[in-house]
């Protein structure tokens, strides 16, 4: 009898907690509007922890990323990203969503692969395939 008290009771705590929250991180690069430009600054940001997805807009010169669920970035960890690459950041701004509002935004954005192989072929063929 005990037994089934329990479980219903830790179904519904289950259902009660909020969904998992990703992290959107947008930021502006003053002056970047070449594709090479956003390259430079977009592979060290796919490198970071918990990078998911990202998004290029080259007339407004800004960067969008997704990371996954328990990650945790800093607006200064983005900014020295993106000063490491040679350029100068503007505003950014970071926004909690939760996981099912993520890349809801419509088509363009790239979705991050995180290739674990340690032979340089097969890490190749697992980044792009």
């Amino acid at each position: 009898m005990a037994a089934l008290l329990v479980c219903p009771i830790s179904a519904l705590t289950a259902q009660m907690q909020s969904p998992p929250e990703m992290t959107r991180v947008s930021a502006t690069l003053n002056g970047v509007f070449s594709p090479r430009g956003f390259f430079n600054i977009l592979v060290p940001l796919t490198r970071m922890q918990g990078a998911d997805a990202a998004k290029l807009d080259l007339k407004l010169s800004r960067i969008t990323m997704d990371f996954a669920a328990g990650a945790t970035v800093s607006q200064q960890q983005i900014r020295q990203v993106i000063l490491e690459a040679g350029y100068r950041p503007g505003n950014i701004s970071i926004a909690r969503l939760p996981e099912g509002r993520a890349r809801e935004t419509g088509p363009g954005w790239i979705r991050i692969k995180h290739p674990r192989a340690k032979n340089p072929v097969v890490r190749w063929w697992e980044e792009n395939f």
